[in-house]
């Protein structure tokens, strides 16, 4: 149908994107924008699962690059819902056998289309991880504990989180208390005990408000460049600096 022939669209044909941290961070945010387009339901979707990944990685002890990577790869989770109908990512009911298989599919088209190019092999297999669980319930591979690296079992998590932290057709968002409820009682046999532990501790969700890596980054540069040069820095740049 169109929505996968455009998916499959998105593929680059084994060009090789620039290493720049700043550059594929651009490049993962501007696909990121264009799946989360696709509905108002999944609005910012990608940047959430963003946001909880980094922090997450962060509370595990992941260098700045290692969390950069957890990052690019949750902007990017999503891609292969280019190939799913918006009838069924906005459907209000239950999905039918069909379109539950569709709804199945994306995380195969995010593979396919990430390991396209060059260089994301690694990338390609912690993106399209996302719906998996440690007992081998998920989908679309059903890999087992054994199968799923530190960075796709964070993944799984952050985007439980997020989804569950908002509106969706079938269901309200739910409260962060609520949310973090169902997290626990699916760890550690689904979900790995410690990356819902760090998610909880990060404080993530507690004033639902997105913080880009970049921008948290030149806020704190700013604050620095204030404190040498022995001018009064802002409240709201010495409270980013003790996160």
């Amino acid at each position: 149908n169109h929505d996968r022939e455009l998916a499959l669209g998105l593929e680059p044909r084994h060009r090789t994107l620039s290493e720049g941290h700043e550059t594929l961070d651009r490049v993962c945010q501007a696909f990121a924008q264009i799946v989360d387009g696709k509905s108002p339901f999944t609005f910012n979707h990608s940047n959430g699962v963003a946001n909880g990944a980094v922090a997450i990685a962060k509370q595990l002890g992941f260098s700045d690059d290692q969390a950069l990577f957890v990052r690019h790869a949750a902007l990017l989770h999503d891609l292969g819902k280019m190939a799913v109908s918006n009838a069924i990512l906005e459907k209000p009911g239950k999905l039918d056998p069909e379109e539950w298989n569709s709804m199945r599919s994306h995380p195969e088209f995010t593979l396919s289309i990430l390991q396209s190019i060059n260089g994301f092999d690694e990338m390609a297999e912690i993106a399209a991880s996302h719906h998996e669980k440690l007992d081998g319930t998920g989908y679309f591979r059903g890999l087992t504990a054994e199968q799923m690296p530190l960075e796709a079992r964070i993944l799984v998590v952050a985007d439980i989180f997020d989804a569950l932290a908002a509106n969706r057709p079938y269901r309200a968002a739910m409260p962060r208390e609520k949310i973090f409820s169902i997290l626990h009682k699916d760890a550690p046999h689904a979900l790995d005990a410690d990356c819902v532990n760090a998610l909880e501790r990060s404080g993530v969700g507690c004033d639902q408000t997105f913080r880009d890596i970049y921008t948290l980054q030149a806020q704190l540069e700013r604050w620095g460049e204030l404190s040498r040069a022995g001018q009064e820095v802002p409240s709201h740049l010495q409270l980013l600096a003790k996160m």
